[in-house]
């Protein structure tokens, strides 16, 4: 069997909550009962797992793709699993292996003490974060062998350093090149994401549209030729033209690489023309995972169902809006977390979890799984 390129298992990440922070406080309570791995460091009070024991994997030249609804936990699992997630987000469990080489993901650090008003406020707050140094070989493998497209083009660059330099950081980092070499390496790869090389080298990220954005992050990520790219909601704030194009753009970047992807969308046409397995995520948790055709034709999962029934032309009816909203997912209901907005919930779904289990070639997690038959895009 051919070994993943990336395994995740049994990520849990826990957030910070000011709603949760203050009721905990009027309480008079000041830990959260979260306690790090591997350290007797208890969260304070308004932390709470947002991110619950997910695992998946991907195998060298496969995309996988993570869908859902806004703040359903998409992107708190991609960066969870890589170390990189900001302040007021911690990973408190699970592991991260990259053919065979486990992650350490950092320990939490308190941060640096200060007298400013302001500054101990955002220490009530958010006192913790994730230093993601501290692991060399974590860190080269994450600089040389893993390409990121964050969500926003323009925020991820720093505002006062050249767009050429910041792509040319990784190559200085991480190789023996000259400054000729990588300069050379950065036109390259500005040049083969359609931008104009000399000049948006020494451009600043004010001075590039959200399209240009994302070509230049496309190009940083792309520079150190990684085995697998990490596209976080590529197309976010972008026209549809201009999102048209990135797709292709990393389509073609995926076939002439032979690279791995994990994609993170809600747009579901856009998961349909690139990736091979899809992963619906609901709650924080991976509630349906499988191959792109069995989980649009057979879901599985009535939340699936829902997703699938709200594209415009893609079912029966023109469309078929999911009840209700979604949960916070610091705020979960008991049981499973939509049986609140789905019609096929019964006692069992609003009392306890569902464990996983497989359904042809899905992996589901739904109490009903086995009796329901639900509608995918044909029907």
């Amino acid at each position: 069997m051919e070994q993943p390129l990336l395994e995740v298992d049994d990520l849990r990440v826990a957030v910070y909550s000011e709603r949760r922070g203050l009721e905990a406080t009027r309480r008079g309570e000041t830990g959260s009962g979260i306690r790090l791995p591997g350290d007797e460091l208890e969260l304070p009070a308004g932390w709470v797992q947002a991110i619950h024991g997910v695992s998946f994997a991907v195998k060298p030249g496969e995309t996988l793709a993570l869908v859902g609804e806004s703040a359903s936990g998409k992107s708190l699992i991609v960066m969870g699993a890589l170390g990189l997630l900001p302040a007021g987000a911690v990973t408190i469990g699970g592991t991260t292996r990259i053919e065979g080489y486990e992650a350490h993901i950092p320990d939490v650090q308190e941060r640096s003490e200060s007298e400013s008003l302001k500054d101990r406020f955002v220490r009530k707050l958010l006192p913790l974060r994730p230093d993601a140094a501290d692991d060399p070989e974590w860190r080269k493998l994450v600089g040389t062998r893993i390409g990121v497209l964050f969500q926003d083009p323009i925020g991820s660059w720093t505002p006062d350093i050249l767009i050429g330099e910041q792509t040319a950081e990784v190559l200085e980092e991480h190789t023996d090149l000259s400054k000729d070499e990588i300069r050379e390496r950065v036109f390259d790869a500005l040049g083969e994401v359609q931008l104009p090389k000399e000049r948006k080298f020494l451009s600043y990220r004010f001075e590039l549209s959200r399209g240009e954005g994302q070509r230049a992050m496309l190009a940083a990520a792309l520079i150190k030729a990684p085995d697998l790219l990490i596209a976080d909601e590529p197309f976010s704030g972008l026209d549809v033209s201009v999102a048209k194009a990135i797709l292709e753009l990393i389509r073609d970047m995926l076939a002439q690489r032979k690279m791995a992807m994990v994609f993170v969308s809600h747009d579901l046409a856009a998961v349909a023309s690139i990736a091979d397995r899809i992963g619906v995520v609901y709650g924080g948790r991976i509630v349906e995972e499988g191959p792109v055709r069995e989980v649009f034709y057979r879901p599985r999962h009535p939340y699936t169902e829902g997703l699938l029934a709200s594209i415009p032309g893609l079912g029966l009816d023109r469309l078929r809006p999911i009840v209700g909203d979604a949960p916070p997912i610091t705020d979960l209901p008991p049981g499973c977390a939509f049986a609140p907005r789905c019609e096929y919930a019964t006692d069992v779904c609003r009392s306890e979890l569902p464990d996983p289990s497989i359904r042809d070639l899905t992996l589901v997690s739904c109490h009903r799984a086995h009796e329901l038959t639900l509608r995918g895009v044909r029907d």
